[in-house]
């Protein structure tokens, strides 16, 4: 390598590896455990009214569908309502899951935009989780 390239592929070298100022900008504070629980309940109250209640037999109405909701500021879905787990699945009422789950995600869907604190998302707050147990006797 002649000595003028050499020299220009240090100093090339060098201006990568010199320190670079680096901007930290503190995180905002979580948001309260309280504030966040009001959220969700409000969240769930609003989602509530908007839940049709797929026409299944007893059995189908004791699975227990959570759903992970993730929302933009403006309170409309960041994504589809993501299905985390369901519970009470029995043999005789296994070919009601799906159902159950999509009147669940179908739910969160209809009653978007949801009408929730602002403030939340400015800490970091945008997902949470909602938890459907039609009533047995329904």
């Amino acid at each position: 390598m002649s000595r003028p390239l050499a020299a220009a592929a240090a100093l090339a070298l060098a201006a990568c590896a010199a320190p670079q100022p680096v901007r930290v900008t503190a995180a905002p504070p979580p948001p309260d455990p309280k504030a966040v629980a009001r959220a969700t309940q409000a969240a769930a109250d609003q989602v509530r009214r908007c839940y049709a209640a797929p026409r299944v037999g007893r059995e189908g109405r004791q699975i227990v569908t959570r759903l992970l909701v993730r929302l933009k500021p403006d309170g409309t879905l960041a994504g589809p309502p993501e299905l985390l787990e369901q519970y009470g699945i029995t043999p005789r009422n296994r070919i009601f899951a799906s159902v159950m789950a999509a009147a669940a995600a179908d739910a969160v869907e209809r009653c978007t935009p949801l009408n929730l604190p602002a403030e939340l998302y400015q800490r970091g707050w945008d997902a949470f989780e909602l938890t459907f147990a039609p009533p047995a006797s329904a």
